[in-house]
C-alpha cells in the first residue's frame, strides 16, 4: 500500500487544487496506483505518474527530489521515504525538469516504460530537450506548452477512451481545418493520462475576444449596430465553424435517431436537473412550471437526429486564429461520468451552450464594470444570437426550436446553481436569462 493512503499531506494538497473540485474539503485517499518510474530517484530525481483515488480517480504526476527546492514550493506535497531515504515530493507539473521527463516519450525513438504508452500520430515527434512552459490558467486539467505543441494532462480520470482524444483523432484523420490537430496521447492500459496537439500560438481566446467587443461598445457609448468593431460578424463565422464540425462528426462518428422512448428519457433527465435546481435555489421555483411545459413540448415533437457533440461548448472552447475559428476541448464536462459525456445528443445542446455563453460574455462585463443600464448590452446579445444562428443555419422547425429552448433553459438552471455556490454576484445573469426564456 502506498504511504500516501496513510498520511494526510497528499490529500491536503489535492483539496487546494481547482481541478480537484471547488469548495471541497479534504477527502481521504483510498488508493494510490504508482506507475513505472520515468526516471530513477536514486539518481537524484524520480518522476512517475500516480493515480490517486480520493472519491474519484485523479492523475497526480509526482517528482521525488533528494533535496528541497524553494523555487518549487507552490507544488510541494510533502516528504516521503523510499527505501529508507527521505525525498521531497512535488507535483511534477510544477517542476520544469520533471515536466521534461514526463514528455520524453514523445521524442523520436523514445517510448514509455512498463505500463505507460506514448502514442504519436504519424509524422509527429517532439525535439529532445525542448523547453516547456506551464500555463497558469489551471482549471479542470493542466496544460503545458512545449515547442509548437500544447499538451493537456487530464486530472480527473476514468477508464475508457477520453472523448477529447477520440473525437480529435477522428477529425484530425479527416483533415479538419476547424480544430487544432491531435499529435499524440499518453495512456496507462485503458486510462488516458494526457494528449498533445498543435499549439495555436497566434490565437486569441473567444471569451476574451467577445468581452473586449462589449467593453469597446461601453467605452464608445454607442449601440452595437452602429459600432465598426461589432462582434456579430465573428459570431456568424463561429456558427458556421460549429456547423462544419458537427457535419465532420457525423461523417466519422456514430449517429442515431431518438424515438419517443429516447426523447422521453431526455425529458426525464432535464426534469430531474430542474428538480435539483428548485431544491438548491429558491428563486428557481417561480419558473418550474413553465420549464416543465417547455420540456413537454420536446416530448410532443418529431423524432430527433442525434450524434456525437462537443458537450461543453462555449466561447472559452474556441480560438480566433488568422485562418479562422478553431474549436477545442472535446472532453465534455469533466465532472460528469464518462457514459454521459459520450452519449449521442442533439446538436441543439452545443448551439444552446454558445447562446448562453454570448449572454454571459456581455453581462459579465456589465457586472465587473458596474454598469446598471444594460440596454446596449442586451442589444449586443440579441445581435450576436441572431448572427450565430444564421451562421450555423440552425433548422427552422417546431421540434428544433423546442429542443433549443429546452437546452437553453437547462443550461441556465445549471448556471443558477453554480453561481449560487461559487459566484453569487453573477447569479443575476442566469436568473435574467430564465426570465427571458420563460
Amino acid at each position: 500500500m502506498s504511504q500516501w493512503t496513510e498520511r494526510p499531506e497528499l490529500s491536503a494538497y489535492l483539496a487546494r487544487q481547482r481541478w480537484f473540485g471547488q469548495g471541497q474539503v479534504e477527502v481521504p485517499i483510498t488508493e494510490v496506483r504508482e506507475l513505472a518510474w520515468l526516471s530513477d530517484p536514486a539518481e537524484g530525481l524520480g518522476v512517475r505518474f500516480e493515480l490517486v483515488t480520493a472519491g474519484s480517480m485523479f492523475n497526480v504526476p509526482l517528482s521525488y527530489r533528494q533535496h528541497p527546492r524553494e523555487d518549487l514550493s507552490y507544488g510541494f506535497v510533502g516528504a516521503a521515504s523510499l527505501d529508507g531515504e527521505v525525498f521531497y515530493v512535488y507535483d511534477a507539473l510544477h517542476d520544469p525538469e520533471a515536466r521534461g521527463i514526463l514528455l520524453r516519450g514523445f521524442a523520436e525513438g523514445q517510448s514509455g516504460p512498463g505500463d505507460i504508452e506514448y502514442s504519436r500520430i504519424d509524422g509527429f515527434a517532439l525535439e529532445s530537450h525542448e523547453d516547456n512552459v506551464l500555463l497558469s490558467a489551471e482549471q479542470s486539467n493542466t496544460s503545458v506548452i512545449v515547442g509548437e505543441s500544447l499538451i493537456k494532462f487530464f486530472r480527473k480520470l476514468a477508464p475508457g477512451r477520453n472523448p477529447d482524444i477520440e473525437i480529435q483523432a477522428a477529425l484530425t484523420e479527416l483533415g479538419s481545418e476547424e480544430i487544432s490537430p491531435l499529435e499524440g496521447w499518453i495512456s496507462a492500459g485503458d486510462i488516458d493520462l494526457a494528449m498533445i496537439g498543435v499549439f495555436q500560438r497566434s490565437a486569441t481566446d473567444g471569451w476574451d475576444t467577445a468581452r473586449t467587443s462589449v467593453r469597446a461598445l461601453q467605452d464608445d457609448a454607442v449601440r452595437a449596430r452602429e459600432a465598426g468593431g461589432d462582434f456579430a460578424g465573428e459570431s456568424e463565422r463561429l456558427g458556421h465553424t460549429l456547423a462544419v464540425v458537427h457535419e465532420q462528426m457525423r461523417q466519422t462518428l456514430p449517429t442515431a435517431t431518438w424515438g419517443s422512448e429516447e426523447v422521453a428519457a431526455l425529458v426525464g433527465r432535464l426534469t430531474s436537473r430542474l428538480d435539483q435546481a428548485v431544491a438548491m435555489h429558491e428563486s428557481v421555483g417561480a419558473y418550474a412550471d413553465r420549464a416543465r411545459a417547455a420540456y413537454a413540448a420536446v416530448a410532443s415533437g418529431e423524432p430527433v437526429e442525434v450524434q456525437r457533440v462537443h458537450g461543453d461548448f462555449h466561447l472559452g472552447q474556441t480560438l480566433r486564429t488568422t485562418s479562422g475559428w478553431k474549436i477545442i476541448d472535446f472532453e465534455g464536462e469533466p465532472a460528469q461520468p464518462l457514459a454521459d459525456r459520450v452519449r449521442l445528443d442533439s446538436v441543439a445542446r452545443d448551439v444552446a451552450g454558445q447562446l448562453r455563453s454570448l449572454d454571459y460574455a456581455a453581462h459579465s462585463v456589465a457586472i465587473v464594470t458596474g454598469v446598471e443600464e444594460t440596454e446596449y448590452v442586451d442589444d449586443w446579445v440579441r445581435r450576436n444570437r441572431i448572427a450565430f444562428l444564421r451562421g450555423y443555419g440552425y433548422e427552422d422547425s417546431e421540434t428544433a426550436a423546442a429542443l433549443l429552448h429546452a437546452y437553453e433553459i437547462d443550461k441556465a438552471l445549471y448556471e443558477v446553481v453554480y453561481e449560487s455556490n461559487y459566484r453569487p454576484d453573477w447569479v443575476q445573469i442566469p436568473l435574467r436569462a430564465l426570465e427571458r426564456l420563460l
